[in-house]
């Protein structure tokens, strides 16, 4: 028995040969949605006017729109199971790896918030606290510019200066006027 993994999909996309007010107004009918509905269909977002459905019934549903004027398309979601080979997968074939490597692998298709550190799979947002990250990515290479910068300004400025120099003279002199300090005991005896 076949399975029921085939979804119905619209992206807004007409027949050459009709208007996208009928179209609308024909989707709206079918639907039973109202216009304001039937307008964000044609957003450019792609949407699932159907799922769970036997391929049969999928492709009869795809034709029926058709005959409205709207272009559907099919897609199946069948997991595609590939031919496994068991000797692929024996213990002893493979090299021992260090934990690093591994942890590479599985972090390589991750990616991290630069506002508050969420690792995800690679996305538009982050799943946190919903940043755009490539906006963030490219705002925080650009703060990292700028303050490479400033501490390559910074070297230069100090390699063109001289050297400062600083005595210790007068410090020295400054100590050996100072009164000794003796103390407790000295300040008995003073005041005796």
């Amino acid at each position: 028995m076949a399975m029921a993994n085939y979804q119905v999909l619209f992206s807004g996309d007409i027949a050459e040969d009709s208007k996208v007010d009928a179209v609308r107004m024909n989707l709206a009918r079918e639907l039973g949605i109202d216009e304001r509905k039937a307008k964000q269909l044609f957003s450019g977002r792609t949407v699932v006017i159907k799922s769970q459905l036997h391929q049969e019934e999928a492709l009869a549903l795809q034709a029926r729109y058709a005959e409205l004027g709207a272009v559907c398309r099919v897609k199946d979601l069948t997991p595609k199971i590939p031919d496994i080979d068991a000797a692929d997968y024996r213990i002893d074939k493979h090299v021992k790896r260090d934990a690093d490597a591994t942890l590479k692998d599985i972090t390589a298709a991750h990616q991290e918030c630069p506002r508050c550190g969420h690792m995800q799979l690679e996305a538009s947002h982050c799943a946190r606290c919903g940043v755009d990250l490539v906006a963030a990515i490219k705002q925080k290479r650009k703060e990292d510019q700028i303050i490479e910068k400033k501490i390559r300004e910074l070297r230069n400025t100090k390699s063109k200066q001289p050297a400062f120099t600083h005595s210790a003279e007068p410090i020295q002199s400054e100590i050996r006027q100072q009164p000794a300090k003796r103390g407790l005991g000295g300040w008995f005896k003073k005041r005796s």
